[in-house]
């Protein structure tokens, strides 16, 4: 059995949450889903350009594809840390990570850990900062584990009706399974940094400057077929949680599966279905 969270941490309901059965499947999946992301893997560490020997810290590292390709840059004279709420996701780091000596996980709750202060010369996260319930203080917070003058690079997702990774997978299960009410916007999870001027606050907030934001067109690349794109997509996020919330079966999973699959063919190719999707990457420096 895993430790649950501390019922006093900040973000308790997201530990929670990643912790329990959406938690499981992330880490069922994480290599699909790491196939899945490769792409915007690609550009992120592009632009935070570890270097050899550099300390980096990689938030929100879940299953660990970040940090063990930033463990790769800085070589054997650099480290990452990952730090991620979820004990599920890191046993998975853990275990990928064996015998690696400059990458290590830390559970923790990155908006109230007590950081080393002016440790690391980079922070990096792959869709790991959009769940704080005060994301001014979460920057804040973080903004102590860096050097002086050091950057901070994170990719977080464009607007849902960007991404028809999303979008389709919720039409199809709101069809099946029936409406529920919007989510609130900049309410924390996957699209609450959607907006880059929203962002570019929060950050300036928490004191760091040179801010800049970036829009990028790219793709989610499954590996098979629209039938494969499908039963991922509706194993993990909007069908996942509809399902919990109405009560759905697996029948009904099936069901949207193959609604979902006739939406995807559109985007098959040889031996992958490329979805378009449209992430943020931001920058900013501790001052």
């Amino acid at each position: 059995m895993n430790p649950q969270p501390e019922a006093t941490s900040a973000n308790a309901g997201q530990a929670l949450f990643w912790t329990d059965v959406p938690g499981q499947k992330w880490a069922h999946h994480h290599e699909r889903l790491d196939h899945l992301f490769g792409l915007i893997t690609d550009e992120l560490l592009a632009r935070a350009a570890p270097q050899p020997g550099q300390s980096v810290l990689d938030v929100g590292c879940g299953c660990g594809d970040t940090a063990l390709r930033a463990a790769d840059r800085v070589g054997e004279s650099g480290q990452v840390e990952g730090v991620d709420i979820s004990d599920v996701l890191l046993a998975v780091a853990r275990r990928r990570a064996a015998g690696r000596v400059n990458v290590s996980f830390t559970r923790a709750d990155a908006q109230v850990q007590d950081f080393a202060e002016d440790r690391h010369d980079l922070l990096i996260s792959r869709f790991g900062l959009m769940f704080f319930a005060d994301p001014v203080a979460a920057f804040a917070n973080l903004a102590r584990a860096l050097k002086p003058g050091s950057p901070l690079v994170f990719a977080t997702w464009a607007p849902a009706a960007d991404n028809p990774w999303s979008h389709v997978t919720k039409s199809a299960g709101m069809a099946r399974l029936g409406a529920v009410p919007p989510d609130p916007p900049r309410e924390p999870g996957q699209f609450a940094f959607a907006e880059p001027g929203y962002v570019a606050g929060i950050l300036r907030d928490a004191g760091l400057t040179n801010i800049v934001d970036e829009t990028v067109d790219t793709h989610l690349v499954c590996a098979g077929t629209a039938t494969d794109a499908a039963d991922l997509a509706t194993s993990i996020g909007p069908v996942s949680r509809l399902m919990r919330d109405k009560n759905g079966t697996e029948a009904d999973r099936i069901a949207i599966a193959t609604a979902v699959a006739k939406e995807f063919a559109r985007y098959e190719r040889a031996d992958s279905v490329c979805v378009p999707a449209r992430v943020h990457f931001f920058r900013a420096r501790k001052g």
